[in-house]
Parts: structure tokens; C-alpha cells; sequence
């Protein structure tokens, strides 16, 4: 019953993304849309990892959103980069220090509790890192790239494939990425 309520509540949110005005990439809607997934995974007991991609998705779409207005006002070398890795440590530290993402020392001692089925599958687990850290540095690093590469084919063609192009892309990578941990995960 959790799930039929889960997947009723994002279809009711994606209804109305469809139904929005066309606006720029990056904007708030995308960032929004990142934050009630977080909010609805961590809710319905959604793997960590599975939620990290969602966090991650939101530090790049919160990051590149900034960097568009901020390069309005200013723009220096390597801002953008740079704003990824402030908005990236602005989520993780605050999660470090309460506890959500677990020590490095605690993972390695109870890789089966807080690795990614000990993080084996990637040769992870003698490092320590926690599911929910790995999601957000996947999820960030996909995402980021998702939206380079809309913006190159909107560059590269004068105009994007479809209305919502880089939204829509971010979504199918999220997508398909949480099934991918799911399967990882559920094994």
C-alpha cells in the first residue's frame, strides 16, 4: 500500500511539470523536483543509496542553477566547478556531523549494514563509504554530466531535441541508475 501511495504522490507531482510554462534549464522546478523525491524515498524506507542519487541530482541542479545567475553578475574561471563542490559539501558535512552519513570506520567495521551489500560489487568496502555518501557522489556526478550533455546537443543543434530536454534526461537517468541500485541492493 506504502508503494500504490508512494507512486500516486509522484505521478500528482508530475503532472503539473508538463503542464508548466517552457522555461530555462537549471531552474528551481528541477531542483524542487529533487528534494521531494528525497523527501518521499526517505519517508517510504527507500535504500540510502537510492536516496543519495536523489541528493546528488539536487546539490548539481541547485549548483548549476546558481552558477546561471550568478554568471549574470560575475563569472570567474572554474565557477561552476567550484560551485558544485561548495553546494556539494554544504549537504554532505551537515549530514556527516548528524549522523546520517556513517564514519568511514563504522562502515568499514559493518560493511553489511551500511555499505552497498558491503560495497563489494565495486571494491569499495576497505574504504569505508556509506551508501548514502555513494549515492550523492553518483548521483552528482551523472546528473552533472546529463546536463552537460543536453547542453551540448542544444548547442550543437541551435535548440534542444524537446521541450524540458535536460529535466527529461535527468529523470530517465535517475531512473534508470535507482533500478540499477535497487537490483544491487535487494541481491
Amino acid at each position: 500500500m506504502k508503494k500504490i501511495i508512494f507512486l500516486l504522490m509522484i505521478t500528482l507531482f508530475l503532472i503539473p511539470l508538463f503542464l508548466a510554462p517552457l522555461v530555462s534549464a537549471h531552474c528551481p522546478l528541477c531542483t524542487a523536483g529533487a528534494a521531494v523525491g528525497v523527501g518521499f524515498a526517505r519517508a517510504y524506507g527507500v535504500d540510502d543509496s537510492i536516496v543519495g542519487l536523489f541528493l546528488g541530482a539536487l546539490v548539481i541542479s541547485t549548483a548549476l542553477w546558481f552558477n546561471k545567475w550568478l554568471k549574470k553578475r560575475v563569472n570567474f574561471p572554474f565557477q561552476e566547478f567550484l560551485i558544485v563542490i561548495i553546494s556539494f559539501l554544504l549537504i554532505t558535512v551537515p549530514f556527516y556531523y548528524k549522523g546520517l552519513i556513517i564514519d568511514f570506520e563504522m562502515v568499514k567495521s559493518m560493511p553489511e549494514s551500511h555499505g552497498i551489500i558491503g560495497l563489494g560489487v565495486f571494491g569499495l568496502a576497505k574504504f569505508g563509504v556509506d551508501k548514502l555518501l555513494f549515492g550523492m557522489i553518483l548521483g552528482s556526478l551523472v546528473i552533472w554530466g546529463v546536463f552537460r550533455f543536453s547542453d551540448h546537443i542544444t548547442k550543437k543543434r541551435g535548440k534542444r531535441l524537446f521541450d524540458y530536454q535536460g529535466l527529461i534526461f535527468m529523470l530517465v537517468a535517475l531512473v534508470i541508475l535507482s533500478g540499477v541500485l535497487y537490483l544491487i541492493t535487494k541481491v
